[in-house]
């Protein structure tokens, strides 16, 4: 449902998610949004350009799609979303709009779902910051080639290709990690560091095509837990994957009492 208003009530007010996109004669002035739903609360959102959309609460996947006057740089903010994007799915078409986002910080700690493909080839998001985010599906950012931050919560799954080919990829934080499946930052050329909390599994080429990717902390495994060859403990090998799933041999895995190298040797114990 979509409503013309002067002034909505809840823009500005840094209780929800902002999202600011740019539109041009590339990206068209057509945006259709995914929106995700606190139990049975409705998302509001303001577009940015006096105009605001209650959407109510349902099962299946819905979208919400607003259409500008003109060009220009809008900021939209969504208040009780769960999760937003253009597509619930990894494989579904791609669209001229998918362009036009350029960063979306959550500040209301409700944003916790980031579905499958839901910003992949984004290709001008700069910023993702989500610090209550839990689930992040199917390369919801692949391609995504001028993302260089990334913020989020106690992650408990990523699935394939998270990150796959965010070559600008700088600043990673997170509280967790949890479940990794595989290629999750595969192809992320600039990235140097991680800090990953607390990990239950990697696989396959997790870390692959990562040349500059010089440290990762861990923070719930010791060293012969990274390595996998302590009795108990040890980070699962998802798809019988071994450490260190692909990192390049000067990448160091820090843990709880020691850090070893993506080559094997262990650097010091403490």
């Amino acid at each position: 449902m979509q409503m013309a208003s002067r002034q909505c009530l809840w823009g500005e007010t840094g209780l929800g998610t902002e999202v600011v996109v740019e539109l041009n004669e590339e990206t068209g002035l057509y945006l259709n949004f995914l929106v995700r739903f606190v139990d049975d609360r409705p998302v509001r959102i303001s577009w940015g350009d006096g105009a605001y959309s209650v959407v109510e609460a349902r099962r299946d996947d819905t979208f919400e799609e607003h259409t500008y006057a003109r060009p220009g740089r809008y900021k939209i903010w969504f208040t009780d979303a769960k999760g937003i994007g253009f597509r619930p799915l990894d494989g579904r078409p791609q669209y001229s709009y998918d362009a036009a986002v350029l960063s979306v910080v959550d500040h209301s700690g409700l944003l916790q779902q980031i579905d499958s493909g839901s910003f992949k080839k984004a290709v001008n998001l700069e910023r993702f910051i989500a610090p209550a985010a839990r689930w992040v599906g199917q390369r919801p950012f692949a391609y995504c080639r001028k993302l260089r931050e990334v913020k989020l919560g106690p992650v408990e799954i990523h699935y394939d290709g998270s990150f796959q080919y965010c070559s600008s990829l700088e600043k990673y934080e997170t509280i967790d990690t949890g479940m990794c499946w595989s290629y999750v930052w595969e192809g992320c050329t600039k990235l140097r560091e991680l800090r990953l909390g607390k990990v239950y599994q990697f696989a396959t080429r997790d870390f692959a095509a990562t040349p500059n990717l010089m440290d990762i902390w861990i923070s719930d495994k010791t060293v012969d837990q990274i390595r996998q060859v302590a009795p108990s403990g040890n980070i699962v090998a998802g798809y019988n994957a071994k450490f260190p799933w692909g990192a390049n041999a000067m990448c160091r895995f820090h843990g709880t009492d020691g850090t070893v190298r993506a080559d094997g040797v262990v650097l010091e114990r403490f």
